[in-house]
């Protein structure tokens, strides 16, 4: 299994602007870092939270032989469902099994759990791959952001900038962000 993004955020939920503010950062030396930085933030938030926090088209691979192994997906008797590493959903693309484009008859998808149901009217038994192009993401844009999310990037920032040069990384993610990201964390049991 191989999870690709095809697409990143057309813009980061801060703004440089937004960010020097509540830095209180006036000069434009440390421009070029604090985008790398401000990006750089909200990838460690979505890695924490496993979610996509502005909309990304990912793509995730599925092997052939990966059908095969019963204990990794639920099995039914028409269907499979095989849940999405990156959440929520907000469409599917497109799906291809052993590079055949599948008819959106033949899936559906659960945008509450983040999943995709097959149903087995394919032949899943295939050596191909399974093809899975979506879009997910919490908000479509910054304005949309819930600003939890938004006052833990900053926070984060605020860190990262701190100690950009002390080569420590440890101790980024404060007590206080913690708290502002639980409501966004799922527990992932599969």
């Amino acid at each position: 299994m191989s999870l690709y993004l095809l697409k990143p955020p057309g813009e980061e939920m801060i703004s440089l602007p937004e960010g020097k503010t509540y830095l209180r950062v006036e000069h434009n030396f440390d421009d070029d870092c604090l985008l790398g930085l401000i990006r750089s933030t909200r990838e460690a938030l979505e890695t924490v939270i496993q979610k996509s926090i502005l909309k990304q088209t990912w793509k995730y691979v599925i092997n052939g032989d990966f059908f095969l192994r019963k204990n990794q997906l639920s099995f039914c008797a028409n269907s499979t469902t095989i849940p999405l590493p990156r959440s929520p959903l907000i469409k599917i693309i497109d799906v291809t099994l052993d590079g055949q484009k599948l008819d959106g008859k033949k899936y559906s998808f659960e945008k509450f759990s983040s999943a995709i149901r097959l149903h087995m009217s394919i032949d899943c038994k295939k050596n191909g791959p399974l093809e899975v192009v979506y879009e997910a993401g919490i908000a479509e844009n910054a304005q949309n952001i819930p600003y939890q999310l938004k006052l833990a990037n900053l926070m984060l920032l605020a860190n990262a900038y701190q100690e950009r040069y002390s080569g420590r990384s440890e101790g980024l993610f404060s007590k206080g962000v913690r708290q502002l990201l639980s409501p966004f964390i799922n527990l992932r049991l599969y």
